[in-house]
């Protein structure tokens, strides 16, 4: 199998790792920067669970051929970057290709539908974490379950069934299901409870819930996309997800710094807009209050606004 990752960031680096260790034929495709260069001249070096490492030699592109025809494309880049990054390569992807999102947020499913309007798509939650820690090395900091649902009309389940097979047999534990949405929804239950409030915060996953404080500023934020989730007909798979967040949080992504904390210290552009905005945003809808996602979201983007100004 031909795989094509999109996005070279902490979360796709893993999945490129991973795969490339066990002998996949895998590209990652992005910019030019100083981790891809890193990684281009002497290879990637992941961080393990218990501080081992596992070092690969990983292939990154900036060009993709119409011959190169990937059975599997794999977009793990920020949400905000879909149609910058994907639009010009669409007409190099064959239509034959199954493509995946497994990106934080809800709406990328629609978006890349949009962009690949006759490719079989699919959507994912990565169960996994990881941080850059410095360029060419990651951190593996996260061990739960990964899932990814797929359409009932899916013409190539096959082809999905042997890629969650790939994950599973390079160490990422996977599961396949079949409801896309709710796969969507919840991984977004995940990043609602940990993103922000550990980019506001600047703690690792784990430390959020030392406290009592933070027990509760999270299973509120959670409880308001809860609801959002019950009045849309979302089928979770967690009967309590504020109780499965906080589990997760002990054990199995606690020493994980999110995605989001390390956007905001490294001043870069967030996925608040996708993730507690969405929940906003879709409370306003449905007439639902969500005065915790309301704020959450409006910190996180007033910090955005005022990189330049911050006291140090």
């Amino acid at each position: 199998m031909k795989i094509l990752i999109v996005g070279a960031g902490a979360m796709a680096s893993l999945f490129g790792g991973r795969l490339a260790s066990n002998n996949n034929d895998v590209t990652l495709y992005n910019r030019q920067n100083e981790h891809v260069k890193e990684i281009n001249r002497n290879g990637l070096t992941i961080i393990e669970k218990n501080n081992d490492s596992t070092h690969v030699s990983l292939n990154i592109t900036q060009e993709i051929s119409v011959n190169d025809e990937y059975d599997v494309v794999v977009v793990l880049i920020k949400a905000h970057a879909n149609q910058i990054v994907l639009e010009p390569i669409k007409a190099k992807i064959s239509t034959k290709t199954l493509i995946i999102t497994l990106q934080n947020g809800i709406g990328n499913l629609e978006t890349i539908n949009k962009i690949f309007p006759y490719n079989d798509t699919a959507a994912g939650g990565a169960g996994c974490g990881a941080s850059i820690e410095r360029n060419g090395v990651i951190t593996h900091r996260g061990w739960g379950k990964s899932y990814i649902g797929y359409p009932n009309d899916l013409k190539k389940k096959v082809l999905i069934e042997q890629f969650v097979q790939l994950l599973n047999d390079c160490g990422i534990e996977t599961e396949l299901a079949e409801d896309a949405q709710s796969v969507i929804w919840n991984k977004l239950m995940i990043n609602i409870a940990y993103n922000a409030l550990t980019a506001l915060t600047r703690l690792r996953n784990g430390d959020l819930i030392n406290t009592k404080e933070g027990k509760e500023l999270l299973s509120n934020i959670v409880r308001e996309a809860l609801q959002i989730a019950n009045v849309s007909g979302i089928k979770l798979k967690d009967t309590n997800p504020i109780s499965e967040c906080l589990r997760m949080g002990r054990e199995d992504i606690g020493g994980n710094k999110s995605s989001m904390l390390m956007d905001i210290l490294n001043h870069r552009k967030t996925e608040v807009n996708v993730i507690n905005g969405a929940i906003s945003r879709e409370g306003k809808k449905l007439g639902i209050p969500t005065p915790y996602n309301d704020m959450i979201t409006n910190m996180v983007e007033i910090i955005e606004a005022n990189y330049k100004n911050q006291v140090i």
